[in-house]
């Protein structure tokens, strides 16, 4: 589900998300599945997925820990299959894989379930807005970074090959905005154009008459 709001939406998760820590989640996800494959495609073909499906899920919640770090979303620590959960601004960032367009039972975790609630505000803001009811400041909500995995590798390994930024429902049955990570960072170039204001203010230059010597009394 895209909502009829979704340029407000955007323009929220501009707000308080940066360019530069979104990228970096769309890289950890690709370098995390990268190694896990790699780390996986070492036993034999009776163990594979099943040693794929756990490498990948260690490798890539190093990666995603490591890219909330660096931009200062302060992770929740590794520690096992539980998951790595950043702040940025008002939103809870947390992973998600979705294998093989398997848009189903996404919401079994009973964390991510808590983590889709925080968007209540926001849903009833742009999503179910009353023209009566007052506005007020948001102050939580959470967006997941939805891996797909949707390709297999040379070794027959699942394999990512899209990432999206999605809110969920509050009752994770449908999204409140998704997109490919890809689409959404040119939003951030349409956003600074706009926002760039034009300094220049033109100059009109002062032409004064020459004086003749007729003017100046000689001839």
């Amino acid at each position: 589900m895209l909502s009829t709001n979704a340029g407000d939406l955007e323009k929220l998760i501009i707000k308080h998300i940066p360019r530069d820590a979104l990228m970096a989640f769309e890289d950890a996800y690709f370098s995390g599945d990268a190694k896990g494959r790699s780390r996986a495609s070492d036993f034999e073909k009776g163990h594979r997925p099943s040693a794929a499906g756990q490498n990948k899920h260690f490798s890539i919640n190093e990666s995603f820990f490591d890219a909330l770090q660096a931009h200062g979303a302060d992770p929740s620590p590794l520690r096992g299959t539980k998951l790595v959960i950043g702040k940025l601004g008002i939103f809870n960032i947390a992973r998600l894989n979705v294998p093989g367009h398997q848009w189903v039972d996404l919401g079994r975790s009973s964390t991510r379930k808590k983590l889709a609630d925080q968007n209540h505000a926001i849903n009833k803001k742009f999503i179910q807005a009353d023209l009566f009811q007052q506005d007020s400041e948001l102050t939580a909500g959470t967006i997941f970074i939805v891996g797909i995995m949707d390709g297999a590798d040379e070794n027959n390994i699942s394999q990512l090959t899209q990432v999206m930024l999605a809110l969920p429902a509050p009752n994770m049955k449908s999204w409140l905005y998704i997109s490919t990570i890809a689409d959404f960072l040119k939003i951030y170039d349409e956003a600074d154009a706009v926002a760039q204001v034009d300094n220049a203010k033109p100059i009109l230059r002062t032409i004064t008459k020459k004086k003749t010597g007729n003017e100046q009394g000689n001839n």
